[in-house]
């Protein structure tokens, strides 16, 4: 593929954040696209069902519209699919067991916790 130097100079000037919201409204714009596909939904459907003009889905479709979370909430709702998904920490999980106390008179080391009351432990973990 041939480059064109001006081109490669702009590109090259572009902060990053812009590229990566390029890079994101492309990807968005992509998964509707997809998903459309596999749900064998034309664009006026999908507009039908959003309530919206198919002009509106097409500019949509093009990668150049920055999406609102309300919007994307609501395609994600019509097209019964994730649109955009948040990595989340996982959720901590705790598991009781007894043992006898052999930690600090204050009951504390590393991950565990030793009640002296029900003489049982706690450790926590993430899966």
């Amino acid at each position: 593929m041939k480059k064109i130097p001006l081109f490669e100079q702009c590109v090259a000037n572009v902060a990053p954040e812009v590229m990566e919201e390029v890079n994101l409204n492309i990807d968005i714009a992509n998964r509707i696209y997809d998903l459309l596909k596999a749900k064998n939904l034309t664009q006026h459907e999908f507009a039908s069902r959003m309530g919206k003009r198919d002009s509106e889905i097409s500019r949509w479709l093009t990668g150049t519209h920055g999406f609102t979370t309300a919007t994307l909430a609501k395609i994600s709702a019509v097209l019964g699919e994730p649109i955009v998904e948040v990595r989340r920490d996982p959720e901590t999980k705790y598991v009781f067991m007894s043992m006898p106390s052999y930690n600090s008179s204050l009951g504390i080391s590393g991950n565990s916790y030793t009640s002296h009351e029900t003489n049982s432990c706690v450790i926590s973990y993430e899966n």
